[in-house]
């Protein structure tokens, strides 16, 4: 198993994702006492998902934070840039549009989300700032 430095290199941290995928949301659960579900539905309630809204869960893991904005009726588009945890996701909701990205080099036109949202894996992004930007062009603007 591939650990991730301090350093935060892109391929380290991803081929961490891809060797825990399978068991990461059973863990988060364990971990978190099942706070992690009650996190994923305030975040939702806090963005106002609704029907007609196009929302991009930026690293989504296997998009089980992805599914309270789909409940909500928005079409939502996780993205993640460990293809291991994409492919979990997959096999859980084949009906959501799986994205590969990076946060520092979105692969989205600019101004196409009503809201983005990047909740704990701001913390293994290399650059911050980057992906900050990269979050800001991608919504639209008022998003």
């Amino acid at each position: 198993m591939t650990r991730a430095s301090l350093d935060k290199q892109p391929h380290e941290v991803a081929s961490m994702f891809d060797d825990v995928a399978a068991n990461y949301d059973l863990t988060n659960d364990v971990l978190s006492l099942g706070q992690d579900r009650v996190w994923r539905k305030a975040v939702a309630k806090a963005v106002d998902a609704r029907p007609a809204q196009k929302i991009l869960d930026l690293a989504a893991g296997t998009a089980t934070s992805s599914m309270p904005f789909a409940q909500a009726g928005a079409y939502v588009v996780p993205c993640d840039f460990s293809i291991g945890m994409l492919k979990v996701g997959k096999e859980r909701t084949p009906w959501l549009p799986m994205t590969g990205g990076d946060a520092t080099k979105l692969p989205f036109r600019d101004d196409v989300f009503d809201a983005v949202t990047i909740s704990f894996g701001l913390r293994n992004v290399q650059d911050t700032d980057a992906a900050l930007r990269e979050l800001y062009r991608v919504t639209k603007p008022g998003g």
